[in-house]
């Protein structure tokens, strides 16, 4: 995808297919193994020169309407991180990029990262939420954590850390996707609707499949 930088290839429409929106279609696409095959499908395009199915899953992870207008999806996280997460130093943010770019070389740009200001310099409130995350909370009630083993954006040893670090327990869902609660599981379904209405949680080592 590295040369999209630039050479963006057409997509239909007048518009263009960028080394970013690329991206942001396969990132789409790993949120449920129902859509891999257009991402296949919008990879062998752009093998070909060009971009329209990678660029139609990218508008659907942005909520781009038929009118090119978007949903407020973006300037919400924007908002929630900024709020959440401590700030990063121009090095820092190097450091960061690079390990990333290390770990999921489909993201590497192939050029030299540059320091930068941080995406929330400037934001007129601190960050609340501190470092490490979720330690240490006071009052906090008996928590469960939800988590897929297949979970391409939320890796599962995250949902594992996540559960040991807030003292509570875990629910595992064995499945290809992003997320399960709204997944439309009665295994899943049941075990939630017992956490948020009667705060019971299930046994240890409970698992559901999708």
């Amino acid at each position: 995808m590295q040369p999209l930088q630039d050479e963006p290839v057409a997509a239909g429409d007048g518009r263009e297919l960028t080394f970013v929106a690329a991206h942001d279609g396969v990132v789409t696409g790993l949120y449920s193994q129902a859509v891999w095959p257009a991402v296949v499908a919008g990879l062998r395009e752009l093998a070909e020169g060009r971009g329209e199915t990678l660029l139609s899953l990218r508008d659907l992870y942005h909520g781009r309407s038929p009118n090119g207008s978007y949903d407020d999806a973006a300037e919400a996280t924007s908002v929630i991180n900024c709020l959440d997460e401590e700030r990063f130093s121009g090095e820092d943010q190097v450091e960061l990029v690079e390990k990333a770019f290390a770990a999921a070389p489909i993201f590497d740009t192939g050029r030299p990262v540059e320091a930068g200001p941080d995406w929330c310099e400037g934001w007129p409130v601190e960050p609340t939420l501190g470092y490490p995350y979720a330690s240490d909370i006071e009052g906090l009630p008996a928590t469960l954590t939800v988590s897929v083993t297949g979970d391409a954006l939320t890796p599962h040893e995250g949902g594992i850390s996540l559960a040991d670090t807030l003292g509570g327990s875990l629910l595992t869902v064995e499945g290809q996707q992003h997320g399960a609660i709204t997944a439309g599981n009665t295994c899943v379904d049941a075990i939630v609707a017992a956490y948020l209405i009667d705060l019971e949680l299930p046994a240890e080592d409970a698992t559901c499949r999708l």
